[in-house]
């Protein structure tokens, strides 16, 4: 396969390399999905996380229907990825759970221009799962070609493609186009409690806060950047750390994030999996917040509070898709970008300041 080309696996190929096959698609095309329950899917990515992506999305897809048929549900109709050996474990595993909703044919596209087969393919909806370096020129295309949009985060690499991003969202927006973006805790329930707990000041005036993640440091550092955002209603305005970002299990990074008001934040990450005391903690003039567990205790470490609700199969990451699908179902176009824009804004200008050494005010 020559570098640049496009191959469809089982039927015709792409369009040739360079060439934009959505030129002439109407903006304002896919936006309805026909008066019917039945919601076609295009996957681009088609690693861990696109294929238990579109598992969840066909599982919401079956929520209240007592047959999933041709004319309702949610149906796999499309698929891109640059490694063929990804691309068809992917179709395997969500054909093996879910036979009668995939319906791709010979819409399997593979090699670094297959995305734009998916994006000229009849869908109504896009998922945008692959490493985020190519996410903005993937996501304008989507909104360009008049898809509905689910893309998983962090959502750019650095602040160029952010604002690529912020533009396209305002077009999706005037456009009627759903965008939705992983950040999954946002869709839990306790995590919901607990964060209205604390805007309601059940631990009074916060002080400081602090973050743990590991694994992946920016994608899981995303995540925990996105809960203080929450709980504060606005992202970071500077930042100054240390770290070893070498790539291998040692690398670690130390940031302290200053907030509006002169509001610390204090985030430790590092890239091997696993470690105790992972997550979000709040610490307020009444008592502290451990977001991980949904528990508020005073100030004499006494347990106050501890969300009792009962979290569904697959958690946060189900619940996105069974919110998402239920909103196009009725019409809607939820709307999430401004969250993950000033998230991934975070972690990036986190990472600027490890890098530089210097104290780093967000533009």
């Amino acid at each position: 396969m020559a570098l640049g080309s496009t191959v469809a696996l089982g039927g015709a190929a792409a369009a040739a390399t360079g060439e934009s096959i959505l030129a002439n698609v109407d903006a304002h095309a896919g936006v309805h999905l026909g008066g019917s329950d039945r919601i076609r899917i295009g996957l681009i990515g088609c690693g861990a996380r696109g294929k238990a992506a579109v598992i969840e999305a066909i599982t919401a897809g079956r929520n209240g229907l007592s047959d999933c048929n041709d004319f309702s549900g949610v149906h796999l109709v499309a698929m891109a990825d640059t490694s063929s050996s990804q691309l068809q474990t992917a179709y395997r595993t969500v054909k093996g759970r879910h036979r009668d909703s995939v319906d791709v044919g010979s819409r399997r596209f593979v090699g670094p221009d297959g995305w734009r087969g998916v994006l000229a393919s009849d869908v109504d909806l896009v998922i945008l799962a692959t490493p985020p370096a190519s996410r903005a020129g993937h996501f304008e295309e989507a909104v360009r070609a008049g898809k509905h949009v689910f893309m998983e985060c962090p959502i750019a690499i650095n602040s160029h493609d952010v604002q690529r991003i912020a533009d396209a969202g305002r077009l999706a927006q005037t456009s009627g186009l759903a965008v939705a973006v992983g950040h999954q805790r946002r869709h839990e329930l306790r995590t919901r409690e607990c964060v209205a707990k604390l805007r309601d000041g059940v631990i009074g005036d916060l002080i400081y806060a602090r973050t743990y993640s590991s694994d992946s440091q920016e994608d899981r550092h995303v995540q925990s950047l996105d809960i203080v955002n929450w709980v504060l209603g606005h992202g970071p305005v500077a930042a100054q750390g240390f770290g070893n970002a070498s790539g291998d299990v040692s690398a670690y990074q130390l940031i302290e994030f200053t907030y509006p008001d002169n509001f610390p934040m204090i985030s430790q990450c590092r890239q091997a999996r696993g470690g105790r005391n992972l997550g979000e903690f709040f610490h307020g003039t009444q008592g502290t917040c451990d977001m991980s567990r949904a528990a508020i205790h005073n100030s004499d470490g006494k347990l106050i509070w501890q969300s009792e609700a009962k979290e569904i199969p697959g958690k946060g990451w189900q619940r996105q898709f069974n919110e998402l699908i239920a909103s196009l179902r009725a019409g809607e176009a939820p709307f999430e970008l401004e969250h993950a824009i000033a998230s991934t804004a975070a972690a990036i200008l986190g990472r600027t300041a490890v890098q530089s050494g210097e104290l780093i005010r967000q533009a």
